[in-house]
């Protein structure tokens, strides 16, 4: 059920496109070639890149997510399917789309179709 929600968000976003570098099974997620989230098949969740790591370590030690297997710097954590609502899904793969994408150099920003966040907010 989450690896569909996540998937049917994903595909929603502006750009995004599902790739599978590492094999079958392997989910990445990525906006000009850049990735903001990734799970695999029959996972217990998704990494996705927090705004800082700071704030990843803040949603570690709130119990929101762990440390994303794999990730280990970056701001990447990994948030729970059984932990996480779908909105609050919605909201991290959202802003993790956004943190990626803000981080694009502008010739590739300009290429992507235009985004609104607020229109992502469900």
């Amino acid at each position: 059920m989450f690896e569909e929600f996540v998937e049917r968000h994903c595909k929603s976003l502006p750009g995004a496109r599902l790739a599978e570098p590492f094999g079958p099974d392997m989910y990445v997620w990525t906006v000009a070639e850049k990735m903001f989230a990734a799970y695999t098949k029959g996972s217990t969740g998704v990494s996705i890149r927090a705004r800082s790591a700071q704030e990843a370590q803040k949603m570690i030690q709130q119990g929101k997510a762990v440390s994303a297997p794999y990730l280990k710097s970056g701001g990447w954590v990994m948030v729970e399917w059984r932990n996480t609502s779908p909105h609050e899904l919605r909201r991290y793969i959202t802003q993790s789309y956004a943190q990626v994408r803000a981080e694009l150099n502008p010739n590739q920003q300009a290429s992507l179709p235009p985004f609104d966040a607020a229109q992502f907010k469900g």
